[in-house]
Order: structure tokens, then C-alpha cells, then sequence
């Protein structure tokens, strides 16, 4: 087992480095593709949410090719006078700035996000800003600052209860526990936020929580319960698209690692480690696995290798100030100069540490729990108040009750005069609410049944632009990979099966095939009989739909043999499957006024057609087009030039499986 770990760590870091230029390049083409849409479409949010996530995600692999998106999307924003993606570009330039190390300029970033949040009321945007803050702080060693803006953070997130939002926050303050050394109120925070993660299948953040864990088991020396942990994280790591916490990851495990004195797989890790942190620019990254190198020397008995690695730490975590990180690295200084007999730099670094430690772990510490005890009086305050004021409205009730009971037996004989026709006219009211509530409740099913048939019918970015402006335009994609599949046989199987067996048989295919095409974000357009119809890159353009197409047909295939598989051993009839796949432009839009029909149009759709039919059971058959998009990264067998009905010999291969 530790040895197929230790492979996996091989091969991962070898893609790594392999496929990294396409991947920047893939994602910097993304970022311009998403720009354009919203030039194109002011004030898109979906394009600006997903601006926003692959501007923070290139941040963690190029922090100079995040900031320049993000000065991009300021100006976007100052354009159209946006202030939500003001605010937001401002707070990415301030997350690139903290990545990069450069941590002054990462707080006035975040000042200037938060003066506009608070300026035009942007509640969630200054959460996000406060959580940012937190951690800034936290390596700065400002352990107050950092635990009230946490605090701040949470406060906003409760009201707006998102559960995406209260993972983040959960897990913010899970470390700033840790810091205090309240390893169990930690550890409660980091659970509560695994809960959600897993839930919301967020395999990036769950990798964080795993790794945060595991530092607590690593901190209080359960190596067994750490390293379960962070193999855990590690597991989970986007090793291509993610190497800053890639690179956390293999930090994580040298620490355990060097905590079994394992020490040759402790090295491997930290170097890798640094290898990484280096590349990306991370330099709180590179000040710990210079750390850990440093450690690793020591417990090896390399005192002096030890210590000019630590010295290279320290230089590094001066400059930027990371002064939380330089307790750790003072006090092992002062170590190993005295164990060398130099009492003199001892002396030196042990003042430091002293002045550190005492500055962070002691002043900043009692700071940091008085905020945590003052916020929890707080919310005690408020749950009594609100207790008080439903006291208080409950004694109001009381006596306007018994005003009422006075003054109901003082005109007793008025209102059993009136009594009769208010008893009508309540009969009436009541019957005539009901009637209306009862239709009420009629037309919103209708409604949400209109809403559910419209999208069982029409991808959602259509549905919602023909509710909204009663229709939508026909629109051009350059690149979408279309998918038709075809049952083989279906007339003679159909023969042998009950109406309602053949149904059912059909059904259960089509509800597995519509499961995997929307796993890799494909667009169902139709089925006709026993064919299947579908296709990617549409109605959200993207660069990465033929690769999710010939993934989803391999996924399929795979499907109808297991399928067969267990007809065959039941006795019973079973479907095989031709697939033909092409990838070029097309047009996409709807078709009908009484019913109706997102449909697809263009030679592309044709070609992909005529693959199909082309095609042999149990294959996927691609065009030369789809093949130059993913040779890459799928064996393909080449089947020469193959005669197909109307465009005469066209090169063909089938897709043998992933490369």
C-alpha cells in the first residue's frame, strides 16, 4: 500500500509537469472566452461567477496571469458601473497579492474591497473579504485580528445560511482554534465543514479539511490517525490544475512521514514540495518545506545542513512577514547553534523567539480567546433578548386579552345581536378564501410543473431566456462535439419482449445514458425510437467538450457491456450499442410553437451521424476532427478512409480508452 502511495506521487507530479503549459493555456483561454461574454452581455452573472472561480483558481498556479484577469475584470466592472465585481476583482487582486507572499499589499487590497462593500451594502461580498482578512492576519501572527475577523465572517454567513459559505468559515476557524491550541474545538470546526463538503461534493475543499485534520492528529503525534489523513487529502489533490494545494498535500505527508522516521520519504515529499511552491510563486509554501528540509537534516544528525536551510527559511519569512511561521524557525535556530557550541547566535535567536512567542502565543492569544468569549456573550445577550421580548409580548397579549373579555361582556348584548350576520358573513369570507387558496395552490402546481416539463424539454439558459423575453435567438457555436447512438438489433429484440418490457428496457438505458452525459456537462437534444442524440460545448460554450464527450461514450460502452454481461447470464435478450462522435460548428436553437424542441443543425451534426452509422457495436467511432482534438489524451486505433452515405471516404478511428 505505502508503496503504490509513494508511484502515485511519481506519476501525478510527472503529469504534472507534462500537461502544465496546456493547462494554463487552456484556462487563460477560458478566462478571454468568459471576458467576451460578458462585454457581449453586461451584468452576466453566471459568466462573472464563473470568471471569478477560474480567475482564483489560475491564482493558485500563476499569480501574475490571475492579477492581470483580474485588472480586467475591474475595468469590465468599472464600465458597466458594477460595484458587486468591483468589489470582488479588488478582493482576487488582494488573494493573488497574499498567495504571491506579498501580504501588505494583499491587506490594502482587501481594505479597499471592504470600504466598498460597506459603502454600497454588499453583505456576502464582506464576508468573503473578513474570512480573507482572517487568514492574511493569522500568518502575520496578528492572532486577534485574525480571530475577530473570522468572527465578523461567521456572523454574516449565519444570516445568509449557504452552506458552501459556512464550510469556508468553519474551516477559518478550525485553524484559528488550532492556533490556540483548542484542539478540540478545532477539530469540531474542520468536522462541521467536512460534513458540508461532502455533502455539496466539493472534493477540492474536502481535501483542505482532510489535510487540516490531519495536522491535528500530527500536532498532538498520532502519526498513524495524521497520515490517514492526509493520504486522504492527497488523494483528492487536482495535481494538474492545483498545485499550490498540491503542493500543501506533499508537505503534509512529509510531516508525517518524518514524524515515523521515515526519513528518505519524508525528503522525497519536501522536495517535491518546494519544487512546486517554487514554481508557482508561493513563497509561504517554500518557508515551510524549507522548514521541513531543515527539520529532516536535523533529526538525520546533518546539524549544519539544518541550519543553513533554516537560515534560508528565515530570510524568506522575515520579508514577508510571515511571523507566525518564524516561532517555529527561531527556536529550532537556537537549537542547533547551541548543540554546535555557537552560545553566541543561540543567545541571539533565543531572545527572538522569546520576543515572538511571547508577542503571538502569548499577548495575541489571550487577545484572540477574549474576542472568541465576547462573541459568544454576545450571542448569548441577543438569545435573552429575544427570550425578554417574547416575554413581554406575551404579557401584552394577556391583558389586551382580558380588555377584550371586559369589553366583550360589557356589549354582550350588541355583539349577540350582530352575532348572527357576522356569522354569515365569516361563513362567506372563509368559504371564498378557501376557494381562491385552493386555486391558488392549483396554479402554482401548474406552474412549477410548466417550469419542470419546460426543462425536461429545453437546456435552462433557454428555458429562462423564453420566460423571461417570451423567445430566444438561434446562436452559433464554433466548436461542439455532437454524440448519436444507436441501438443494434432493436426490431428483432423488440419482438421478443412485452410492450411494457421493451419500455422499460429503453428506459433504464436512457436514464443511465442521461446520468453520465450530465456528469461531463453534455446536452441531451433527443431521442428518436432506440437512438440517442446529444452533444457538448452547448447552450455554455467551452473548449473542453470533446474530451467530455469521448469520456462519457467510453463511460457508456462500458455500461451496455456490463449490461450485457448480465442479460446473458439471466438468459434474457440484451442491447449492444453503436456511437459515432464528430466535433465542428454548428446551430443550436428552438424549433415549434405548440412543442417545443432544442435542436442542433449543420454539417457537423451530419458527420456525427454518419459515425454512428459507420460505426461497429461496442465502439466509439470519432470523426478526424474529434480525433485532433484528443489524440492527446486517448488511445485511438486509426480505421482508414470508410465510405459514408453522402460524404464519400472519410477517415475514421475508434476510441480504445484513455492514454
Amino acid at each position: 500500500m505505502k508503496l503504490s502511495y509513494y508511484l502515485t506521487a511519481i506519476t501525478l507530479l510527472f503529469l504534472l509537469l507534462c500537461t502544465n503549459e496546456f493547462t494554463k493555456a487552456q484556462s487563460q483561454q477560458y478566462a478571454d472566452s468568459l471576458l467576451r461574454v460578458i462585454e457581449k452581455s453586461p451584468g452576466d452573472k453566471a459568466a462573472y461567477s464563473e470568471l471569478n472561480r477560474t480567475i482564483v483558481s489560475i491564482c493558485y498556479n500563476d499569480t501574475f496571469l490571475a492579477m492581470e484577469f483580474a485588472k480586467k475584470q475591474y475595468a469590465m466592472a468599472i464600465k458597466e458601473n458594477n460595484q458587486l465585481e468591483i468589489g470582488k476583482s479588488i478582493l482576487n487582486m488582494g488573494i493573488c497579492y497574499d498567495i504571491r507572499g506579498n501580504f501588505d499589499s494583499a491587506l490594502n487590497k482587501y481594505q479597499e474591497a471592504l470600504d466598498l462593500a460597506e459603502k454600497f451594502d454588499l453583505i456576502k461580498l464582506q464576508g468573503d473579504i473578513y474570512n480573507n482578512f482572517s487568514i492574511t492576519q493569522a500568518v502575520l501572527g496578528n492572532m486577534e485580528e485574525s480571530t475577530s475577523n473570522a468572527l465578523k465572517a461567521l456572523a454574516i454567513y449565519e444570516e445568509t445560511n449557504d452552506s458552501t459559505l459556512m464550510a469556508r468559515i468553519y474551516n477559518n476557524l478550525g485553524a484559528r482554534y488550532s492556533e490556540m491550541q483548542n484542539f478540540d474545538e478545532a477539530l469540531a470546526y474542520y468536522q462541521k465543514a467536512a460534513i458540508i463538503n461532502e455533502n455539496i461534493h466539493d472534493n477540492k475543499k474536502l481535501a483542505f479539511n482532510y489535510g487540516n485534520i490531519g495536522l491535528l492528529y500530527y500536532g498532538k503525534e498520532e502519526t498513524e490517525k495524521a497520515l490517514e489523513y492526509f493520504l486522504k487529502s492527497y488523494s483528492l489533490q487536482d495535481s494538474i490544475n492545483d498545485k499550490y494545494n498540491f503542493s500543501i498535500a506533499l508537505h503534509n505527508l512529509a510531516l508525517a512521514y518524518l514524524q515515523k522516521k521515515e526519513f528518505k520519504k519524508a525528503m522525497n515529499y519536501e522536495q517535491k514540495a518546494n519544487k512546486l511552491s517554487t514554481e508557482i510563486n508561493d513563497e509561504l509554501g517554500v518557508v515551510s518545506s524549507l522548514n521541513g528540509i531543515a527539520q529532516i537534516n536535523y533529526e538525520q544528525g546533518n546539524r549544519r545542513e539544518a541550519l543553513k536551510f533554516f537560515n534560508q527559511s528565515a530570510a524568506i519569512a522575515e520579508r514577508i512577514g510571515a511571523r507566525y511561521y518564524l516561532i517555529r524557525i527561531y527556536e529550532n535556530t537556537s537549537k542547533i547553534y547551541a548543540e554546535l557550541k555557537d552560545f553566541e547566535n543561540a543567545f541571539i535567536y533565543n531572545q527572538k523567539y522569546n520576543a515572538l512567542n511571547d508577542s503571538i502565543m502569548t499577548t495575541e492569544k489571550d487577545k484572540a480567546i477574549q474576542k472568541v468569549n465576547e462573541f459568544e456573550k454576545e450571542k448569548r445577550q441577543q438569545e435573552i433578548q429575544l427570550l425578554t421580548k417574547d416575554s413581554e409580548i406575551q404579557k401584552l397579549n394577556i391583558k389586551r386579552e382580558k380588555t377584550i373579555r371586559n369589553s366583550v361582556a360589557a356589549v354582550g348584548i350588541l355583539i349577540l345581536i350582530l352575532a348572527i350576520a357576522l356569522y354569515q358573513r365569516f361563513r362567506f369570507v372563509r368559504k371564498t378564501k378557501n376557494e381562491l387558496s385552493e386555486k391558488n395552490i392549483i396554479i402554482n402546481k401548474e406552474k412549477d410543473r410548466s417550469d419542470e416539463l419546460l426543462l425536461n424539454i429545453l437546456p435552462a439558459e433557454t428555458a429562462e431566456e423564453l420566460k423571461t423575453k417570451g423567445r430566444s435567438e438561434a446562436r452559433h457555436f464554433e466548436m461542439a462535439t455532437v454524440m448519436f447512438m444507436d441501438i443494434k438489433g432493436f426490431t428483432f429484440i423488440a419482438e421478443k419482449l412485452s410492450p411494457q418490457e421493451l419500455v422499460d428496457e429503453i428506459d433504464f438505458c436512457f436514464k443511465n445514458f442521461d446520468r453520465i452525459i450530465t456528469k461531463h456537462n453534455i446536452e441531451k437534444i433527443k431521442t428518436i425510437g432506440d437512438a440517442y442524440m446529444c452533444a457538448g460545448g452547448l447552450p455554455v460554450a467551452n473548449t473542453t467538450n470533446p474530451l467530455d464527450v469521448v469520456t462519457a461514450a467510453l463511460e457508456i460502452q462500458d455500461f451496455m457491456k456490463k449490461l450485457k454481461k448480465q442479460k446473458i447470464a439471466e438468459q434474457k435478450p440484451h442491447f449492444e450499442l453503436r456511437i459515432g462522435i464528430n466535433t465542428g460548428p454548428l446551430v443550436a436553437g428552438i424549433v415549434g410553437t405548440k412543442k417545443f424542441q432544442y435542436d442542433i443543425w449543420g454539417d457537423t451534426v451530419n458527420v456525427a451521424s454518419r459515425m454512428e452509422s459507420s460505426g461497429e457495436v461496442g465502439e466509439v467511432n470519432i470523426s478526424q476532427m474529434t480525433y485532433e482534438k484528443i489524440k492527446d489524451h486517448f488511445v485511438c486505433e486509426y480505421r482508414g478512409k470508410i465510405e459514408a452515405k453522402n460524404k464519400g471516404e472519410v477517415d475514421m478511428y475508434f476510441v480504445k480508452g484513455k492514454a
